[in-house]
C-alpha cells in the first residue's frame, strides 16, 4: 500500500488543494497527517474539513494543542501567537471539539507517527540533529518513524548516526535499517524552497518518495494579509 504523509499544513488551503489534486492521480491507500494542520494561514476551517474527511490518521500538533490549552501560547513567538488567537476566534465549534480527540502518537505495524518526537510527544521537541533524535530511536520500536514540526524534509539513519536533507526523489529504504523520516511542510516550507512538500511511503517497495509542487502561494499570502494576520506570515510563503 502507498501512504501519503502530510505535515504542517498550517491553514494553507491553496497548498493543500494542490497536494490533494496531485495525490488523486496516485494510488494512495491512506492519508496520514502529522499535526499542525492549523496556525499561520488564513484557511483553518477548510484545511481541517479536508483532514477530518480524508485522513486515516490525524495527530495533535503544537498549534492544535494551543487552541485547547492557552498555556502553550507562552512558547509561541509574537506572530505565531497572533495567528493562533485569530484561529481560535474563527474556528468552528465542531473542529474545536474534534481537536480535543486528536492523539499525539499513532503506531502501525511498520511505523510510529508523531508531530515532534515520539519520546516526548506532548513536549513537541524539534529534531534537527542526530543527537536530538537519539531519545526517539530509543523509544520507538518500529522500523520507521514519521515526524513533522521542523518543516524540513529529512532522513535520520540509526546505524550511521546521520541526518540527510531530502531533495525531491524516491529513496529506497533498507529493511534492516531504522529511520526517522520528515516529509517537510505542506503549508509553510522553511528550506528556502517555496514549493509545498510531502511524502509517499510505499510499504511493498519499501521506499519513501519526497514530492515538491508549485502552488498558488501568492493567493495564500494575499489571504493572510486580507485576514489582518501579521504580514511576515504572508511574506515567508513567497
Amino acid at each position: 500500500m502507498r501512504f501519503a504523509i502530510l505535515a504542517d499544513i498550517h491553514s494553507n488551503w491553496e497548498a493543500l488543494e494542490a497536494a490533494h489534486n496531485y495525490l488523486l492521480k496516485q494510488k494512495i491507500g491512506e492519508y496520514w497527517v502529522l499535526g499542525d494542520s492549523i496556525g499561520y494561514g488564513a484557511s483553518p476551517n477548510e484545511c481541517l474539513a479536508w483532514v477530518f474527511k480524508h485522513a486515516k490518521v490525524s495527530l495533535m500538533g503544537n498549534h492544535e494543542k494551543a487552541i485547547v490549552d492557552i498555556k502553550l501560547l507562552d512558547w509561541f513567538n509574537t506572530e505565531a501567537r497572533t495567528a493562533i488567537e485569530w484561529t481560535e476566534k474563527v474556528l468552528s465549534a465542531e473542529y474545536k471539539e474534534k481537536i480535543n480527540d486528536l492523539r499525539y502518537v499513532h503506531i502501525t505495524n511498520s511505523s510510529t507517527l508523531a508531530h515532534g518526537s515520539p519520546d516526548s510527544p506532548e513536549e513537541f521537541r524539534y529534531l534537527f540533529s542526530f543527537e536530538q533524535a537519539v531519545p526517539s530511536f530509543k523509544t520507538f520500536k518500529t522500523q520507521l518513524c514519521f515526524v513533522g514540526h521542523t518543516h524540513l524534509p529529512s532522513q535520520f539513519i540509526e546505524s550511521s548516526e546521520s541526518v540527510n536533507y531530502l531533495h525531491p526523489d524516491t529513496y529506497p529504504l533498507d529493511r534492516k535499517e531504522r529511520y526517522i523520516l520528515n516529509p517537510g511542510s505542506v503549508g509553510q516550507p522553511r528550506d528556502r524552497d517555496p514549493r509545498l512538500s510531502f511524502g509517499i511511503f510505499d510499504d511493498e517497495k519499501w521506499s519513501f518518495e519526497l514530492v515538491r509542487l508549485e502552488y498558488d502561494n501568492k493567493k495564500a499570502a494575499r489571504k493572510i494579509r486580507e485576514a489582518g494576520l501579521p504580514r511576515y506570515l504572508a511574506d515567508r510563503l513567497l
